[in-house]
């Protein structure tokens, strides 16, 4: 009988194990997106310049953090502004930015834009986000939207 306790707790363990949750699971609740910027570029080997639109989205704790960032989404896309408008990035072989980079040097301009919330992550994509038709006038007027996750 002891055995059969034994090997009974040592698989409801196991079992425990695997149903946990994944170690790398968000802690961000709420997702916004700040209207594109668009950055300099230098393509790989060739002295061709141009422009590509980079997007940015901030990860926040809660609604109020979203209303709040929403609210003064000029000012941090001013700021963010400010330094990409400096730098002229490089395109790698396959035409992509490399963006962890980016939102390395980003993340401390953005984390001191937003004071009065903590800033939980922030993503760096190449490309624009989708915005639907409904709520493209909106976003245009204020830089920001809620992206539900």
């Amino acid at each position: 009988m002891n055995k059969a306790m034994k090997y009974g707790l040592l698989g409801f363990f196991l079992l425990m194990s695997a149903i946990s949750v994944p170690k790398g699971a968000a802690l961000a609740k709420e997702r916004v997106q700040l209207s594109v910027f668009l950055v300099n570029i230098v393509e790989s080997g060739v002295k061709k310049t141009g422009l590509v639109p980079l997007t940015v989205y901030l990860d926040l704790e809660d609604m109020d953090a979203v209303r709040y960032v929403c609210g003064i989404a000029p000012r941090i896309r001013e700021t963010l502004f400010k330094y990409l408008n400096k730098q002229t990035f490089n395109l790698d072989a396959k035409n992509k930015l490399d963006v962890a980079k980016i939102r390395l040097d980003l993340w401390p301009i953005a984390y001191k834009a937003v004071t009065s919330v903590k800033l939980l992550n922030m993503l760096v994509a190449m490309g624009t986000g989708k915005v639907t038709s409904s709520e493209a006038r909106l976003f245009a007027r204020r830089g920001c939207r809620y992206v539900p996750k």
